[in-house]
């Protein structure tokens, strides 16, 4: 008979990765264009309950913390517009690693591709040269110079070329992470020394 592996699995949590985890999640909780959403339903409240209950046990029990942040993610991932959640702001985190950026600028570039994915949709549908011309960058070397398959395809290649420009900008720290659609945003010139091929190019895809 094979031996028993009788080693517990560690569910500990640093404090440091904890507090990050907890401040994105109580961050999206406090925001104020979240509040309607948050009491629409004894459902969701129930859950922002169980949310806050499991964050006072993680702050209680560090050897417990990857069971109670299970439990948050399970009570908020569908906490989205992408899912039909009316929030301002949506859910910050998902299973798996937690994104390096402050959760402001999470929600600026998620809004960029989304509003990008359906300005291109658009695009593709009302301009059939589009529909033509449009190819796969020459940097892909299995679809290369193919065509888009159908709006959709088109759609979500812009919208991730996008969105990764703007997370780069940040990374630079050449934007602050906000934007405005009535006042837009402000960017920073790239340093004297960085040469204008060096941007991204958001028409090409990987």
């Amino acid at each position: 008979m094979p031996k028993k592996n009788n080693e517990k699995k560690d569910l500990s949590m640093e404090d440091e990765a904890w507090n990050s985890r907890v401040e994105d999640v109580e961050t999206f909780l406090a925001h104020a264009g979240n509040q309607a959403f948050l009491s629409s339903d004894e459902t969701i409240e129930d859950g922002v309950e169980l949310i806050r209950m499991n964050i006072r046990r993680g702050n209680r029990n560090p050897a417990k913390r990857k069971t109670f942040w299970k439990q948050i993610l399970d009570e908020g991932r569908e906490w989205k517009k992408e899912h039909g959640a009316d929030v301002e702001m949506d859910w910050p985190t998902s299973q798996g690693k937690p994104s390096n950026l402050p959760v402001h600028v999470q929600q600026s570039t998620t809004d960029i591709y989304n509003m990008t994915f359906d300005a291109a949709v658009d695009y593709w549908n009302n301009n059939q040269i589009v529909q033509i011309t449009a190819i796969r960058s020459g940097r892909n070397k299995e679809e290369g110079g193919q065509p888009y398959a159908d709006a959709e395809e088109y759609a979500k290649t812009r919208a991730f070329a996008m969105k990764q420009r703007f997370v780069k900008l940040f990374n630079d720290g050449r934007w602050d992470g906000n934007y405005s659609l009535e006042e837009g945003m402000t960017i920073a010139l790239p340093p004297a020394t960085e040469n204008a091929e060096g941007e991204e190019d958001v028409s090409d895809d990987a």
